[in-house]
Formats: structure tokens, C-alpha cells, sequence
């Protein structure tokens, strides 16, 4: 098994939240899945069925350091001690900051994508419609997905947000996911975190820090 492949369930976690790309039907906050997506390049992921959730440290998370986007316009500070990834190979969203791994598994994962599509739209709708296309792009889902969203604020604008628990029947993780609209409503910024479920108390401040940091210009 090569090093891309063991990376494993939460990297995928945070392609399914993360690598949203344009469809029109809206999500519910409770979601069931029940078959995988063949078609779907995060497919080729697989999951080793001896890791479990007890057996993941929390990684290190400081100090921080400043990741800036001039291409996208955003800035952030992260765990310095985790490997940021710009878009290509594994990392399918704008830019990918991962925990150190750990037998082989990424235990937590940072990830920002932005998004755009030809029609302007309203947040509520482009958060529906991004929502439900992750969700439909997975290549190996989840037995169940579960979360719960509400409004909050990201870069100092409007946000929509939600917190999903996401179980594949090997071990549970938790992600988060934030999303902001361009003024033109049509682009979107979003912030995704993810960990193991076990470990995501112990990460959450760090999470909240990162966003808390995070800036847009424009």
C-alpha cells in the first residue's frame, strides 16, 4: 500500500467536506449515505481496518505560523509544526495543512478551498447547493452523516457553518466546515478542519484559533 493510499479515512473526510464543487439540489443538516461513487477520483483511497481512534496523539499545534494566499486573497495562521500542501496530488482543494502523520494515518487536516461558479447567488443557497455536491462527489462514504449548522461570522462577513460526525465503521471523526460569499455572490471561501473524533476536544482551540485568524482581501 503506497504512502498516497494509507494517508486514509480522515484525508478523504476532509475531501468531503472540503472539495465542493457546483450542483443545485439543497442538503438537509442529517444526512444518510449508503453507497460509494465509483467515479470519483477519492475512490482510489482506502483504510488500513487495524487503525483506531485510541490510537491517535494530539498532534503538535504550535507555535503558529501565517499561510497567505495572493492568488485567492486569504490568510490564516496554522500549527507550524504541520505540512501545508497547495493544490495538486493529494490535496484537491486550494491549500491542505496536515497534522504529522501517524502509522501511516493523518490524524487531523486543515483545509481551505475556494470556489466559483458563472450565476451570482445568496449564501444560503450556495451553501446548500456545495454542501449536497460534496456529498455527491464522495468516493468512499461514510456509513452515516450527521451534523448540525447554524450562521456565524468568518474574516469579519457572514457565515454559514456546520459540524458533521462522520462514521465509517473503523473509527469516527468530527469536521467542521465555514463558508463566506464574495460580494458578487459568485465565489466562495471555505474552511474546513477535520480530526478524529477522539482527539477533536483536545484540537478544537486550536481550530478555533485558525479561524479566528483567517482574513480575506477584496
Amino acid at each position: 500500500m503506497g504512502a498516497s493510499t494509507r494517508v486514509g479515512v480522515l484525508f478523504l473526510g476532509l475531501i468531503l467536506v472540503a472539495a465542493c464543487s457546483s450542483s443545485s439540489s439543497p442538503s438537509p443538516s442529517s444526512v444518510e449515505v449508503a453507497s460509494p461513487t465509483a467515479a470519483s477520483p477519492t475512490a482510489m483511497l482506502s483504510v488500513s481496518p487495524s487503525v483506531s481512534a485510541t490510537t491517535f496523539k494530539v498532534p503538535p499545534v504550535t507555535p503558529m505560523e501565517s499561510y497567505n494566499s495572493k492568488d485567492h486573497g486569504f490568510q490564516f495562521e496554522y500549527p507550524g509544526k504541520w505540512t501545508v500542501q497547495d493544490a495538486g496530488g493529494t490535496c484537491k482543494v486550494t491549500v491542505c495543512v496536515f497534522a504529522p502523520a501517524q502509522d501511516g494515518q493523518v490524524p487531523a487536516a486543515i483545509a481551505v478551498n475556494v470556489i466559483t461558479w458563472n450565476t451570482p447567488t445568496n449564501l444560503q443557497t450556495a451553501w446548500n447547493t456545495q454542501r449536497q455536491s460534496a456529498i455527491n462527489s464522495w468516493g468512499v462514504q461514510p456509513r452515516t452523516v450527521a451534523g448540525t449548522q447554524g450562521n456565524t461570522t468568518l474574516a469579519g462577513q457572514q457565515a454559514k457553518t456546520a459540524t458533521y460526525t462522520l462514521n465509517w465503521g473503523l473509527f469516527p471523526a468530527t469536521a467542521r466546515q465555514t463558508m463566506i460569499l464574495n460580494s458578487e455572490g459568485t465565489s466562495a471561501t471555505i474552511l474546513s478542519e477535520i480530526s478524529s473524533t477522539s482527539i477533536w476536544s483536545d484540537l478544537e482551540p486550536t481550530f478555533t484559533q485558525v479561524e479566528d485568524s483567517f482574513t480575506v482581501s477584496g
